[in-house]
């Protein structure tokens, strides 16, 4: 299988006034098309910082990104934008939801940016919908939508 994400000595520094904070140092991973990952640690040991920068919401100030077979290092805002539009996908962890917007449109939002259609927009929406289990809840807003045991959320790890 093919490298879809690899690492090679990240390293992210940020200024705090005077101070310099290393919030990681020398990070070398690869991610495989296929395979699940989990970044595990203490709090404050650079997991959020490693996501931003492959999420391509960050930059490192050092070391070498590639993702699918691009170096996304040095790439500008614009470049990151585009990315990020047409590489990578996002669960946050607060789920980030418009919350006057139905589950429907929320899974839609992201293709109004990649230029699909409308009819095509709802089609994929729902596909997505379905493939996790909510099918049912496509016009739920995101306050209907439960995380907690016994909720609308399925169980079996797609999200």
């Amino acid at each position: 299988m093919g490298k879809i994400i690899e690492t090679t000595d990240i390293s992210r520094e940020y200024r705090m006034g005077s101070e310099v904070v290393r919030a990681l140092k020398s990070v070398s991973i690869e991610v495989n098309k296929g395979e699940y990952v989990a970044f595990m640690g203490p709090s404050g040991s650079g997991k959020s910082t490693l996501m931003n920068i492959i999420g391509c919401l960050d930059t490192p100030t050092g070391g070498k990104y590639i993702l699918n077979g691009k170096d996304v290092s040095d790439m500008t805002e614009n470049e990151l934008a585009e990315i990020r539009n047409k590489e990578i996908g996002f669960v946050f962890q607060t789920f980030n939801l418009l919350p006057r917007a139905s589950c429907l449109e929320n899974v839609a939002l992201p293709l109004v940016y990649a230029g699909f259609s409308r009819s095509r927009r709802e089609e994929q929406a729902r596909a997505a919908l379905e493939s996790v289990g909510l099918g049912d809840r496509v016009t739920h807003k995101p306050n209907e939508l439960s995380g907690g045991s016994g909720s609308a959320w399925p169980s079996h790890g797609h999200l």
